[in-house]
This record gives structure tokens, sequence and C-alpha cells, in this order.
């Protein structure tokens, strides 16, 4: 046999062992390795829990197609063979898609896996024809259109779709997405610890982020003064979301790797301790939110005055008030309770004595200089009654608002609603509410009746036609609640009436 056919046969079969060998996640080699926000979503699970796979969904997914055909005259063919098989589209959806922002945000992206490139050709050039997106161009390595402010490019791996957060010509961005889709997994996110933990997540959406998504000059403030070897791309959070039946569940988990944050979160841990639930039986079950942590005032003053631009707020405050000895005195349980809709609140904390309460006597002088627009009215010897007829002043809400606040009981109050104040609840309590046990033990609980919210929201806005839909959407939900466990880990559960379906059935039928 000749030679030359020799050597071709074998290069051949090189290249089908090689292409045989391909495990279908070379495409994820595109993510930026400095990107600071990656989420991670599982296509299939969630179109087979919102119940568009069975015979339930093929009316919603008909409708959607139907609506699609309704904007693309002369694309129907097209629109049902990819309603009906999404592989179709030339793109993979059994593999995971990628949302990524780049590091200050200078670009954010989508990434998936290209399954067959001929047909995604085919269905960006009858996009092309609809005028959706510009003519396909050829460079080397890639092909690339523009859609809107959106940057389309894609290889037979990958299928890259770039934007500039910052409103820049998304034909900016080619050079980026030719680096990105040449980019080996050893040179991005893929070769990071960080991707590892993504893929380890196990639900239906992983995503990871740290604060160096945001530019500078939005977190500089914030952080001002807490250490010169502070690194933003340090400070990482892991969210895991799950969508099951009649729930939907994040789990957060603290990845923060730089020493100097951790020292500085070790810091603040002394500073709260584990809620003993002392104000679940002050509210009744029905309440709107309610949020509750346990305290010790005295070292979160010390934490404060350790930030320069706090400290320098406190010691160049314009109000009288010796704020050390008002949160010094607080130690224990506290909670914010009311509901949202009216803004009816009230606020507890406990407190070790009631003296502090005479700083407050300094401020009378300095609102009498209000003219009657701000007074402060002793109430007993330990309540005041604060009168606003202008908000404005304070920067809150305009019209006639009335605070009360003092000592009662061992319990700091401000509210509101002078007949909340050491209210009897006759009937059930928050305690007695689904996730009443679970809150003692945990650094923060925050919870909020949903239920009690929407009818509350229907009462007062329920004439009004913009809000018809909205209000007909919620009617599904229950409650809210977000808990921390402690300085590393907590979650938040959206919880639904129905609980015998899947949350995103339960949301998308709502939408329907």
């Amino acid at each position: 046999m000749d030679n030359k056919i020799i050597r071709w046969i074998g290069w051949m079969g090189c290249v089908l062992l090689l292409a045989s060998c391909k495990s279908g996640d070379e495409y994820e080699a595109a993510l930026p390795r400095d990107a600071a926000l990656v989420v991670s979503f599982n296509p299939v699970s969630i179109v087979e829990k919102s119940g568009l796979s069975g015979e339930e969904g093929k009316a919603k997914v008909q409708r959607l197609g139907d609506a699609l055909k309704s904007g693309m005259q002369g694309s129907g063919q097209l629109v049902d063979k990819v309603m009906e098989n999404p592989s179709e589209s030339g793109i993979d959806f059994r593999k995971k898609v990628y949302l990524f922002v780049e590091s200050q945000s200078v670009s954010a992206g989508v990434l998936a896996r290209v399954s067959d490139a001929g047909k995604l050709e085919s269905l960006l050039e009858v996009l092309g024809k609809q005028q959706i997106c510009d003519v396909l161009t050829q460079e080397e390595g890639y092909t690339w259109t523009t859609m809107g402010n959106w940057l389309v490019a894609y290889t037979s791996d990958a299928l890259l779709v770039l934007a500039d957060p910052n409103g820049g010509v998304p034909q900016d961005l080619c050079h980026t997405a030719s680096m990105l889709l040449r980019q080996k997994k050893a040179d991005g996110y893929c070769a990071t610890s960080d991707f590892e933990k993504i893929k380890a997540g196990k639900g239906d959406i992983v995503a990871l982020t740290s604060l160096d998504m945001l530019p500078g000059q939005y977190v500089s403030p914030v952080l001002m003064g807490a250490s010169g070897g502070l690194e933003l791309k340090d400070i990482k959070t892991l969210a895991d979301v799950t969508f099951s039946q009649g729930k939907m569940r994040i789990d957060f988990t603290n990845l923060t790797t730089g020493q100097v944050m951790k020292q500085l979160q070790e810091k603040q841990a002394q500073a709260f301790g584990k809620i003993e639930g002392t104000y679940l039986d002050k509210f009744p079950a029905n309440t709107g939110f309610w949020m509750s942590m346990h305290i010790d005032g005295k070292k979160i003053y010390e934490i404060l005055c350790k930030h320069p631009l706090l400290n320098s707020q406190l010691e160049n405050s314009m109000m009288p008030i010796d704020f050390e000895s008002v949160l010094g005195s607080m130690k224990g349980d506290m909670a914010v309770a009311g509901n949202p809709v009216s803004g009816k609140f009230i606020a507890y904390a406990d407190v070790t004595d009631d003296r502090f309460l005479q700083t407050f006597e300094n401020l009378k002088p300095l609102l009498a200089l209000t003219g009657g627009r701000m007074q402060l009215v002793s109430r007993g010897a330990t309540g005041y009654e604060f009168r606003v007829s202008d908000g404005s002043m304070l920067g809150v809400r305009p019209g006639y608002q009335v605070w009360w606040f003092g000592v009662s009981n061992g319990r700091f109050y401000v509210t509101n609603q002078v007949d909340w104040i050491d209210a009897f609840v006759p009937g059930q309590t928050l305690r007695d509410c689904p996730w009443g046990k679970q809150v003692e033990g945990n650094l923060l609980y925050w919870g909020m009746n949903l239920e009690s919210a929407v009818e509350e929201a229907g009462q007062t806005y329920g004439a009004l036609s913009e809000w018809k839909q909205a209000l007909g959407f919620l009617q599904g939900l229950d409650y809210l609640t977000f808990v921390m466990e402690d300085m590393n880990k907590s979650r938040l559960e959206l919880v639904m009436k129905d609980s015998d379906r899947n949350i995103l059935q339960s949301l998308l039928g709502a939408i329907n």
C-alpha cells in the first residue's frame, strides 16, 4: 500500500480518536479567568421541574412558539422545529449554561455549548432576515454577529454572548470574544478552585460571586479603613439554588479567603449571639414581616468606632445624643416587625437599664429651633413621643407622623403604632408559624408572611389595574424566610401554598 495512503489513514484515525475522546465540556474553557460572578444553570432540570417537558407543558410551549412565530414572518417552520426539539437550534441544552460578569463589570456574558454549528448558523441567518441580528461575519477561528447591544460569537464548541454593562459598542468586544474562544482550560476560570466548587454544587442554579464584580467606587467607601491588605476578590459567596415541591431554597456559603477579612468577620461575630426567640410571642401569626438577632450593643459600638467613615459620622453628628450610651445599654434579643405595605412597624431590644434615655433630653432645645415642625414630648419617666409635621427634614415620606420610643419592662421600643407597645396576643403567635420552631439558636432570622402582605396589598391597591396582574401572580405565595446559622452559612426559602407541585410549575402556572 502506498505510504501516503497509510499516513493519511493513520492521520484520520488519530483525528477520529481525538474527536471521540472529547468530553463535551470543552466550551467551558471560554469562561474568563478573572470572572467575579459565574452562574451555572441546569436547563434540563429547570425545564423538567417547570413541567414544560410533559403533556401538561405542551400547551405552554405551543403558546410560546405561536408568540415567536407572530413576530417572525416566514420562519414558522424553523420555530416549530426548535420548539419541538431545542437541539435544532444547534445549542446543547443538556449541558450547563453559564452567565458571567468580569472583574469590575467590564463585560458580562452567557456561555453555552454548541452541538451543531451548522444549525446555529441557520438559526442566526433566519434571525438576520428578521433584522433581529446583523449579517454573520467570519473571523479567524470563529463567527460573530451583533444583536442589539449584544455580541454573539461562536465556534464548533462554544456560543458566547457578550455585552458591556457600561453601554459600550458590541463590536468593541470582538477582541475579548476572540481571546476567550481560543482560551485553553488551563488559562481560564476552569483552572480555579472556585470553578471546582461550582461544579460540585447540587442545585439547579449555582452561583459564585465576589465583591470584585462591583466597580471600586461603589464598595471603597464601605470598606474604607478596613485594611490596606483587603482584596475585594477574596470576599466571596457561593449560592446553591434548588427548586423542589412547593419550595425554593438558596443555600449561601461564605468562601472569603483573605485573612484580613476573616479577622474582621471574627470580630463582628463577637458582637452577635444565638437568638433566644424572646419576641416570637409578642406578635400575632399573621404579622407581615419579622426580623430578630441577639446583639451586644457595646461591642457593636466598638466595631463602628474602628471604621473611619462611621466613626467620623458618630463624632461629628449634629445630634446631641450619646450613641455609646444608647447602644451600650442593649444586650440580648432584638426584633423588628410590622406590615410592609402600610409601613406600620415596631422595634424592640433588650436593655440592661434605662438611664440612656436621659441623653434624648438634649434634643429638645435643638428641636425647638424647627418652629414646631419637629417636637419631642415626654410621656412618663421612660417614654417619648416624637412628632414630625414636615418629613422632608428627615428624608422620610411627607405628611404628619408620630413615633414613640422609650423603655418598658426592660425593653427599648421604637414604633409608629402606640397601641402595639406591649400589646397582648390573644391567639396564635409567630412561634406557631411553620418556621417559628426554627428561630432559636441562629445569628439572624427574618420571616415574611407573604399571604398576609398580598392580602393587605389587595385591600390597599387591588382597585388599581396595574396591580391586579401582580397580585394574581402573588396569590400562591405563602411565606419567605432568611436565616443565618453562623458567619459562614445562611439560607433563604420561598414557600408556596401548594406543596404538591414543584415551585417552578406553580410560578409558571400563575404567570399563564
